[in-house]
């Protein structure tokens, strides 16, 4: 009867300690939920007025999730100007020498091992400056697309790349393209028909004709929207 008494003693003890903690923790993300809220109710209020700061976030998060290929990461970096009503994006894309270099892989079944076959230089160059270019119509497509309200009037697109400079040894940006694009005038276009060089020109876009040599371009002459 006593070891009995004891053992139910540790099971009433035990049971109330899960008790506390699982309360505790439900107090603990209760507080974590309320906080996510508020931020997220601070961000629809920002976003509804068009603050610098609410804009900034929202398409900070719109861009971290555009998904691009593992061989051809893409970062970008933005800030709003509220007066003016314009996105100023950077656009960073890959140095040409991270890219990969094979076409296709076939298996040489007298040596028992997967080759690879190259590319040709030129197909490599245009696919460097096709990925460009679409990367550029692409980024503006998803700001204007994302901002439903209407905030942003103007995009400022700049799209280059960074390697060392075989010059000084030093990280050098290099610029590739400079757009600026204007909402209303946009968003009459279908880019499911779209050539990307003919729409950049027609924007009045400064672009690189050999990104792949990192040829690049002067931004600050780029138009503002």
């Amino acid at each position: 009867m006593q070891g009995f008494q004891h053992a139910e003693y540790e099971r009433i003890a035990s049971l109330d300690r899960a008790r506390r903690e699982y309360q505790s923790e439900c107090d603990r993300r209760a507080v974590e939920v309320a906080a996510v809220n508020t931020a997220l109710d601070h961000l629809i209020q920002g976003l509804a007025v068009g603050t610098a700061e609410a804009v900034d976030e929202y398409i900070g998060i719109v861009l971290s999730n555009s998904p691009y290929p593992e061989c051809f990461p893409v970062e970008h970096d933005s800030s709003y100007d509220a007066a003016q009503r314009e996105l100023s994006v950077t656009v960073t894309v890959p140095h040409p020498s991270t890219l990969p270099l094979e076409r296709e892989f076939r298996y040489n079944k007298a040596k028992d091992e997967i080759v690879p076959t190259l590319l040709p230089q030129k197909d490599l160059k245009d696919r460097y400056l096709q990925a460009i270019r679409q990367v550029s119509l692409r980024t503006l497509h998803e700001v204007f697309t994302a901002d439903r309200s209407g905030q942003i009037r103007t995009i400022a697109l700049t799209v280059g790349t960074e390697g060392i400079d075989s010059a000084t040894g030093l990280t050098k940006r290099t610029s590739l393209v400079a757009v600026a694009a204007e909402r209303s005038r946009f968003q009459t276009f279908d880019l499911a028909n779209v050539v990307p060089l003919a729409t950049l020109e027609h924007l009045g876009a400064l672009i690189s004709k050999r990104p792949f040599e990192l040829e690049g371009i002067d931004a600050s002459k780029a138009i503002r929207g």
